[in-house]
């Protein structure tokens, strides 16, 4: 709609027919008295149909009667009208009004606490550091704080935890946690009584830290998987068995080896940004994109997003609509082809991250030697040998009798 037309629909306007013999003349004393006749039709050869403002239709009377015609409203348009209707069904109307408000207050508030990722840990326990920090079910999300700042808290509550992520989604939040590796299998030596120490894998001692028990080993012997590391016992060498009952408490470092298998491809896929950006700016109802069709549709055929949420807000209260600023930045996924050396090195480092991540806290990589690399179908294959130092120290309950 024009924007000329905007001020007759705010005002009302009539669509009416014209009935008489002396149409022309009436629609000529029309002009001459400024009457805002629009969209003038004729119907037949004594019928005409337009549309004029609702002021203007109370002027028609001394016209209609020296030309002999009859008016009829057909349509009534505009706002006057349009409210008058609603007002007739005020109480569906309300109830309209009611339910938008209810919607927009549910939506505003926790309706569920999910917990992730905990094994040990009860989750009673992780929900009452949620209420502490604010969160929980019928708690409206504008007062519950940045997800940073959550995280930072239960981090320093929670140290038995490696890992802690926190989000919103829509009414959902949502507390994921990693809990930290059990050396010992999570036991307490309450829970599972005095110990000796035995080795999990074989390897080279290369370093001893033990706090409690009698070493049965030294450093630079060799030991196989399952040998007696540290006793539990105090007193005759000779008698591992016998002795002062005090448990074996430390670690034990051991020389070990491991041989990994590595394939690395030599056409890598990267993704490149082209530079090219666009901006686009879609309604949000209740943490929902609202996306209508052929609306501000997507340049890019890959591209990725940054959403940046800006919802409205009366005074310090936040309103669970707005709009999102959805910028996208274009991106293709290209081939590069990398040379040999470069395939291994890649190799090397895929695999000692690997190996670290499954040894263990304290554990460390001395060398490393790749065996044999060639390419086969496209990709490098090696085998990588690594020489390096973790605790080969294991638990084993001591059993009464022993």
């Amino acid at each position: 709609m024009s924007q000329a037309g905007w001020p007759r629909q705010i005002k009302g306007q009539l669509v009416v027919e014209l009935t008489g013999p002396e149409l022309t003349r009436f629609i000529n004393e029309a002009t001459r008295a400024r009457l805002q006749l629009q969209s003038i039709t004729w119907v037949g050869a004594e019928k005409i149909r337009f549309t004029l403002p609702v002021a203007d239709f109370f002027r028609l009377r001394p016209l209609l009667r020296s030309t002999g015609s009859k008016v009829r409203i057909i349509r009534k348009q505009g706002f006057p009208f349009w409210w008058a209707r609603l007002m007739r069904r005020r109480f569906f109307a309300w109830g309209v009004v009611l339910f938008l408000v209810i919607l927009f207050s549910l939506s505003s508030l926790v309706w569920s606490v999910e917990v992730e990722g905990n094994e040990r840990i009860p989750e009673s326990e992780l929900r009452s550091l949620l209420r502490e920090e604010g969160v929980y079910i019928g708690q409206l999300k504008h007062r519950i704080g940045s997800a940073e700042d959550i995280q930072y808290n239960l981090s320093a509550k929670m140290p038995q935890l490696s890992w802690i992520g926190f989000r919103m989604e829509g009414t959902r939040a949502i507390l994921t946690v990693v809990e930290k590796k059990r050396v010992e299998e999570g036991e307490s030596e309450g829970e599972r009584g005095p110990v000796n120490l035995i080795a999990k894998r074989g390897g080279l001692i290369y370093d001893m830290q033990v706090e409690r028990g009698r070493p049965v080993v030294e450093v630079k012997d060799v030991v196989k998987k399952g040998e007696l590391l540290v006793s539990g016992y105090y007193g005759n060498p000779e008698q591992s068995n016998e002795g002062k009952l005090v448990g074996a408490k430390g670690k034990v470092w051991g020389q070990v080896w491991y041989e990994s298998e590595v394939e690395v491809p030599l056409v890598q896929k990267r993704k490149v940004y082209t530079g090219n950006r666009e901006t686009g700016y879609y309604p949000f109802l209740a943490a929902r994109i609202v996306r209508p069709p052929f609306w501000q549709k997507e340049s890019f055929t890959r591209f990725e997003t940054i959403q940046h949420v800006k919802a409205l807000q009366l005074g310090s209260w936040r309103m669970p609509f707005g709009w999102v600023e959805e910028e996208r930045l274009e991106m293709e996924w290209v081939k590069k082809k990398i040379p040999e050396k470069e395939a291994i090195a890649l190799g090397v480092e895929r695999a000692r991250e690997d190996l670290l991540s499954q040894m263990g806290e304290g554990a460390r990589v001395l060398d490393q030697k790749v065996l044999h690399p060639r390419v086969d179908n496209g990709k490098v294959v090696m085998k990588i040998q690594f020489d390096a130092i973790e605790d080969i120290s294991h638990p084993q309950p001591i059993l009464q009798g022993e």
